[in-house]
């Protein structure tokens, strides 16, 4: 990011719909960035540390939270632009996401996004890239099925210019909410963290996305498969 973009870049305005307890909504999402801060600052996390540099992350979704907590540890500048859903859960992820300096834009409501309302995001999504955003993006989001790989990111990245970067996320101790449909992994003050970064991916303005899926689903499959080993193989040789 040059410094030109860095001076511009501001937190985008968030479309969310009025909806009753927003303001208990707003409250939980301000109490889980500071539990995010918290975990950064106490967790043992390994990874390779890179210098800013945009680019589309993509995660699954399972791995939001420890995503969120890998990046402040291992990023000179990890605000990035990351998808959020409306109603009571949306505005929680977009309060948490403002107190940990992100950014958010609101998709459309599950099963209504029109040709006009697709290209509304993708046109809100290249500007804000234009003014210096990363974006984060859960690949199988945000309502599964889980760890399958759907084409939303390939064409945020078609459109937008930017390399995707391939990240999984290993977590010790392995909590997980196993009533929600990704079985999210919720890191721990003071656990352990290992990221493993994949092959990056580059999208020309014309390319065809299938193709292209159906190699960021084998390098998601890859690299969890890998960081859970790595973890494994570090625990065992304590």
């Amino acid at each position: 990011m040059t410094p030109a973009q860095r001076d511009r870049r501001r937190l985008p305005p968030v479309q969310e719909d009025p909806i009753r307890f927003a303001w208990v909504a707003r409250l939980i999402g301000r109490l889980m960035a500071l539990y995010v801060r918290l975990v950064a600052a106490t967790a043992r996390t390994s990874g390779p540390r890179v210098a800013q540099m945009q680019m589309i992350w993509a995660v699954w979704h399972e791995s939001n939270l420890a995503v969120a907590v890998a990046a402040l540890a291992l990023r000179d500048d990890p605000a990035a632009i990351v998808f959020t859903t409306r109603g009571f859960r949306g505005i929680v992820m977009n309060a948490m996401l403002r107190g940990i300096g992100c950014g958010a834009v609101t998709l459309p409501p599950e099963g209504s996004a029109g040709r006009a309302e697709a290209a509304s995001v993708s046109r809100t999504m290249a500007r804000l890239t234009r003014e210096g955003w990363s974006v984060l993006a859960s690949c199988d989001g945000p309502f599964g099925p889980p760890r399958v790989a759907k084409p939303g990111v390939l064409i945020v990245a078609r459109e937008s210019g930017l390399p995707v970067q391939p990240w999984a996320i290993a977590v010790r101790p392995p909590l997980r909410l196993k009533r929600r449909w990704d079985r999210q992994l919720v890191p721990l003050p003071f656990c352990r963290i290992r990221v493993v970064e994949g092959k990056q991916l580059r999208l020309g303005p014309r390319e065809r996305i299938r193709p292209r899926l159906q190699e960021l689903q084998a390098e998601l499959d890859r690299i969890t498969a890998l960081a859970d080993r790595r973890m494994a193989s570090r625990l065992h040789h304590r």
